[in-house]
């Protein structure tokens, strides 16, 4: 490779044959697969595109046999490129599209893996820091029950038994205050967590339906270079369908509710003609989203934000001086 890599192609050339050699005798086939594939990128480096292909095929080949699905992303990359250099578009988009799924499937599936075990690493940080603190609330507790020890032995001595009462009643006081701050507390941090889980996810709701319109708008682009025709519409309806999923709007609301609590009820109590889409909008407004994130979330333009935000003012009686965000975020 780094030969390759330097452009000394003739002896990159030389090393990959002997090492496709190699794994040919030994019958590795995931690393035959990989000698083959920078063969045909050597020649595909030389701009010989016709000579390259065969090599990136037959791996394919090979990797589709040994199952190596997380190689063969690459490999139809490759073959995207090739075929799209030869001026074979459809096959260069037949690859894109097994590509792109592959992707998807498997470095998506990784990524998900990867979220859960960062998930199960914070749930156990925050657990050991828990114990902790109760093991220095325990500590302090029991230091604290000492010096009242020592107080109430002194107090039975020297002290009226009015003193010993009120004493009694003052740490009872102080026990239950430190109770009502530490419940305050874990009700403070709950809620900075949901409030953090709302916001990635109205992030990546948006960040989400932005990649399917990107992807949709490339594909009609290509829509003139495609033959078949259903497949074409049954991956336009599929990503319209992904878009426009109520299931995410769900969760999204439930994740709202749970931080923005009587929200929803609060508005429809002063403004009854607010209907479920205004109710939507006001949401993203209370979360001080940006118009495009908005746009992108509710599946239309910009320009559809800003008449929706003029239809919302005029139901809420709103004066041209007034705010709409800050009447939003003060319900």
């Amino acid at each position: 490779m780094v030969y390759y890599e330097t452009d000394t192609l003739y002896k990159a050339l030389n090393y990959f044959e002997k090492a496709l050699a190699i794994s040919e005798n030994y019958e590795e086939s995931t690393l035959e697969a990989l000698n083959l594939r920078h063969i045909g990128q050597v020649a595909l480096k030389k701009n010989q595109l016709k000579k390259a292909l065969p090599y990136f095929e037959k791996a394919k080949d090979i990797l589709i046999t040994a199952n190596a699905n997380k190689q063969l992303i690459e490999e139809y990359r490759l073959m995207s490129e090739t075929n799209a250099g030869l001026g074979n578009f459809k096959a260069a988009y037949e690859h894109q599209v097994k590509h792109t799924e592959l992707y998807r499937d498997i470095l998506g599936a990784e990524n998900i893996k990867k979220i859960n075990e960062l998930e199960i690493q914070f749930q156990t940080e925050r657990k050991e820091k828990e114990i902790a603190q109760q093991n220095n609330d325990i500590a302090l507790l029991k230091e604290k029950e000492e010096v009242a020890k020592a107080r109430q032995i002194a107090l039975v001595i020297g002290i009226s038994l009015l003193i010993l009462v009120g004493l009694a009643l003052y740490y009872a006081f102080r026990q239950k205050a430190k109770r009502n701050k530490i419940e305050r507390d874990k009700l403070d941090a709950e809620l900075k967590f949901k409030e953090k889980e709302l916001t990635t996810h109205a992030l990546h709701l948006a960040h989400k339906n932005e990649v399917l319109l990107e992807l949709k708008t490339q594909l009609k682009e290509l829509k003139s270079d495609i033959k078949d025709t259903r497949t074409y519409q049954s991956i336009i309806n599929n990503i319209n369908l992904d878009i426009n999923n109520d299931n995410n709007w769900k969760q999204f609301s439930s994740y709202f509710q749970d931080v923005h609590k009587g929200f929803n009820a609060n508005v429809k109590d002063n403004y009854p003609k607010v209907t479920n889409n205004d109710l939507r909008l006001m949401s993203l407004l209370k979360m001080n989203l940006s118009s495009k994130e908005i746009a992108n979330i509710l599946n239309i333009s910009p320009e559809g934000v800003k008449k929706a935000r003029y239809r919302l003012r005029k139901k809420l009686n709103l004066n041209s001086e007034d705010s709409l965000q800050e009447l939003v975020i003060s319900l």
